[in-house]
């Protein structure tokens, strides 16, 4: 251990048991001061021989061993009362518990672990909110002076300290509690009580009386019971395990229950859209969860939708079940008339919390999705061969103009030098294998949001390919591609095909052709005929999903998620040289449905929770930040934050804003702009309906007599030995006794009195 260490906090405390060892260590410094006037005293006096001085002498000779002991018990009461008075003001705590009742200190420590999350905030009716009568009742303890020393910490992610370092000032604490107010972070009552934990093993060796208060509203999201957090085990083992810890430190725990039994509660989870490209002046579909925190049914439930904070229409969900989330749909009646940033809002009706009945979204529209279209093989128009992609920029855009698509083509050479971020999307259509300049631009590509589809074609190299997109978990490709199958040297006919089962793979792509073909309409998906396709083999550990599959089981298209982009990877070509699919009917709103699920969400930056920092990107020319690397941003209820501008170079040129972690909810953007961002509460803390005693005292592996229900004081909730007061005082008034004492003695020691040889002395 080196000498840093043994400084450390807990090395001090165990050597100096003091709460601010330094103030002791300059009271001790004090205590040479008599020491340093006895010493300067003796240096005054100057010896003279006097004739009638040496019959004094002859006396003093004989009392010389008094005096002697008079003065060193005169100079060791001096040092010792200025001792006890620093031993006083730094806050002397004993170590053990045999001297804490000689000095009157109950050598006890109590740690709060105090819930600030949004939930506290539930106000019931006609009563004070949750969370104000939980700091009325640590004000009243705090205020009727219970000794011994208090540290309070949270039980929420915000990142603030509270008062995590133990004090006797309690009326500092008093005050700090007073001025706290419910945030809106979540709630994360393990780490509170890892910091009680680590609080308490700091202060093991000065402390024999060790309390932890958990006030809490004991909702069932503080244990993960429901509303999406896993099964709830995870979460109440975690904080068994901590309470476990506490507990084998000898410390006693305490749940002291403020919430209300008949907490509920109506919360919009989530609002997104269903595809992740918006587009000006096209419909607009919403996808949003509504979780019912009642114990009754709910009924005709009214949800309110504003654009940019004008109303945009409402829909009516009939019947939620209690503790369900319905998970709803709705086509918004109005369009987005302009490209840019928009605002989105949802909102339920009024309840007693009333942080969660919003949920707000921000997204960026755009007129087209522009795609770059990669031809390995351009085709010449002199012989009339058709391009590779010919095929599929007919589907892209079969209109002159007011296309949802904007394709761009380009041959493989030209992709060299072309800048892809301006491209929600790039289709290789038979290229060569990129080199490892080109490959590794694809790779950040992908990684930094963009989607990257490849069609295979006749002069396929599948092991360059392999190479160098990767398949493992540092690569891209959603498959390892094989050898090319031609159907017709299976031992089968010339004309032999092989047909796609959509029944094979279900997800949102096929979806919309299953429920077609269940109603009766004929999607034309089964029947497209494939004569060879290439060989894909999906490994198991890197998430991919097969989106289509051949009628024999082969995968047809593959997907897979890397970093914040999508990749796609075919089994047969884009045009009529491998499959008749480009020419069928279902061509199209396949390939549609494919790109609207798969292209994806650029907006997924802007959209937070409350805790997370703002770190997004956005187009500027390279150098535009010489002049303002900052800027103020406006949030909710007029606050201000401070945003930070980089360039990014990995946006080509752009620029990357950056800020501090975001704590209140609401929409944010500079002071004369739309708002770019929105920030909303952690949906997963809705669930505030109550935990009764015996259910927590299972999930926590405490006793039911440990759960403090509804307590209308904190001071006799835990007995402790009476305590006449604080150490340092009792060291005080020792000290002003030391004093009154060293007082007397020096007034008796200083009269004159008959000598036995008949001489006064003094």
């Amino acid at each position: 251990m080196n000498g840093i260490a043994l400084l450390s906090p807990p090395y001090l405390i165990a050597v100096f048991p003091f709460v601010t060892p330094w103030l002791f260590g300059a009271g001790a410094a004090a205590a040479a001061i008599p020491i340093v006037i006895h010493l300067f005293n003796r240096r005054r006096f100057r010896m003279v021989p006097w004739a009638a001085m040496e019959f004094l002498r002859v006396a003093h000779r004989r009392n010389f061993r008094r005096l002697q002991l008079e003065r060193w018990l005169l100079l060791l009461l001096r040092c010792l009362a200025i001792l006890l008075l620093a031993a006083a003001i730094a806050q002397f705590t004993p170590a053990g518990t045999a001297l804490a009742p000689l000095l009157g200190s109950s050598n006890r420590l109590t740690v709060v672990v105090w819930n600030d999350a949004y939930p506290m905030a539930y106000r019931p009716p006609r009563s004070p909110s949750v969370f104000i009568r939980s700091r009325r009742l640590l004000t009243n303890w705090l205020g009727s002076a219970p000794g011994g020393r208090v540290a309070i910490v949270r039980g929420s992610i915000y990142d603030q300290p509270m008062l995590d370092r133990p004090t006797r000032d309690l009326s500092l604490a008093e005050k700090i509690v007073h001025r706290r107010h419910v945030t809106q972070a979540a709630v994360d009552l393990r780490s509170g009580l890892q910091r009680a934990l680590k609080i308490l093993r700091g202060a093991r060796a000065r402390t024999a009386n060790r309390r932890i208060w958990v006030i809490t509203d004991s909702a069932a999201a503080d244990f993960g019971e429901s509303n999406g957090r896993g099964t709830g085990s995870s979460v109440a083992a975690a904080l068994r395990r901590t309470i476990r810890a506490i507990r084998a430190t000898g410390a006693k725990l305490r749940w002291v229950d403020v919430g209300d039994p008949h907490a509920a509660n109506m919360a919009l989870t989530s609002l997104q859209v269903t595809h992740p490209v918006v587009l000006v002046d096209k419909p607009l579909r919403l996808r949003y969860g509504v979780f019912n925190g009642t114990t009754s049914m709910q009924a005709d439930v009214r949800v309110r939708f504003f654009l940019d904070h004008t109303p945009a229409g409402e829909q009516t969900i009939r019947r939620i079940k209690p503790g369900q989330t319905r998970t709803m749909e709705f086509l918004l009646p109005r369009q987005i008339r302009s490209p840019g940033d928009h605002a989105l809002e949802a909102r339920v009706g009024a309840d007693s919390l009333p942080i969660d009945n919003v949920r707000r979204l921000v997204v960026q529209a755009v007129r087209h999705v522009k795609l770059l279209l990669v031809d390995g093989e351009p085709g010449d128009p002199l012989p009339h061969t058709l391009a590779s992609t010919a095929w599929l920029r007919a589907a892209l855009a079969p209109h002159r103009r007011h296309n949802t698509f904007q394709p761009t083509s380009i041959d493989n050479l030209q992709l060299v030098d072309e800048v892809l971020r301006p491209y929600n999307g790039i289709i290789l259509s038979d290229p060569a294998a990129p080199g490892g300049r080109l490959a590794a631009r694809l790779r950040r590509y992908v990684r930094a949001g963009g989607l990257l589809m490849i069609f295979p074609g006749p002069g396929w190299q599948a092991t360059r390919w392999n190479q160098a997109l990767g398949i493992g978990r540092k690569g891209i490709l959603p498959a390892s591609m094989g050898a090319l199958i031609h159907l017709s040297g299976q031992g089968q006919t010339g004309g032999a095909t092989i047909g796609f089962d959509p029944h094979r793979s279900v997800n949102p792509v096929t979806a919309p052709f299953l429920a077609a073909e269940q109603s009766g309409i004929h999607t034309g998906l089964a029947g497209v005929a494939t004569r060879q396709y290439l060989a894909l083999r999906v490994p198991a550990n890197v998430g991919a999903r097969v989106i289509l599959r051949f009628s024999n089981g082969a995968p047809a298209v593959v997907q897979r998620s890397v970093g914040r982009g999508t990749v796609i990877l075919w089994a047969t070509t884009c045009d009529i040289r491998w499959t008749d699919f480009p020419a069928e009917p279902s061509w199209l709103p396949f390939l549609y449905e494919l790109l609207y699920h798969s292209a994806p969400n650029r907006d997924a930056g802007r959209n937070l929770l409350v805790a997370d920092a703002l770190n997004i990107s956005r187009p500027g020319a390279p150098g535009s930040l010489a002049t303002r690397p900052a800027e103020e941003w406006r949030g909710p209820d007029g606050m201000m934050i401070h945003v930070s501008s980089t360039q990014d170079s990995r946006a080509g040129g752009g620029v990357r804003l950056v800020s501090p972690p975001l704590w209140r909810a609401g929409f944010y953007g500079p002071v004369h702009g739309a708002p770019m961002i929105a920030v909303n509460v952690d949906p997963r803390d809705a669930d505030i309906r109550h935990v009764p005693p015996a259910r927590v005292a299972a999930l926590l592996g405490l006793p039911v007599r440990d759960i403090r229900e509804q307590p209308e004081s904190l001071a006799g909730m835990m007995p402790h030995r009476a305590s006449s007061g604080a150490a340092g005082e009792h060291l005080l008034w020792l000290a002003l006794l030391i004093l009154a004492a060293e007082a007397l003695l020096a007034r008796a020691f200083s009269r004159y009195r008959p000598a036995s040889n008949g001489v006064s002395r003094g």
